[in-house]
């Protein structure tokens, strides 16, 4: 069944333009559904737990999906300022 319910959860987010090529790992347990891995939005954590929560009203979907950090060691012209 978890590999059922895995493949469910995987053709709903790829049918979702919004989550199609976002790097989520899926892990399930019986009717547990852990969603992990990290994306550029908020948005786009709330669209993937609502697909995935969509596939059964039975699943417990459980979110472990995180906002990707900007670069810290990166740094970006617009805010670059110069010593005078």
């Amino acid at each position: 069944m978890a590999i059922k319910v895995k493949d469910a959860v995987r053709a709903a987010l790829q049918r979702n333009a919004f989550t199609a090529n976002l790097p989520i790992e899926i892990k399930t347990k019986g009717h547990i559904v852990v969603l992990k891995g990290e994306v550029d939005s908020h948005e786009l954590i709330f669209e993937a737990l609502a697909t995935a929560e969509s596939v059964s009203p039975l699943l417990d979907v459980r979110c472990r999906l995180k906002v990707r950090q900007p670069n810290a060691g990166s740094t970006d012209s617009s805010t670059e300022t110069a010593a005078v």
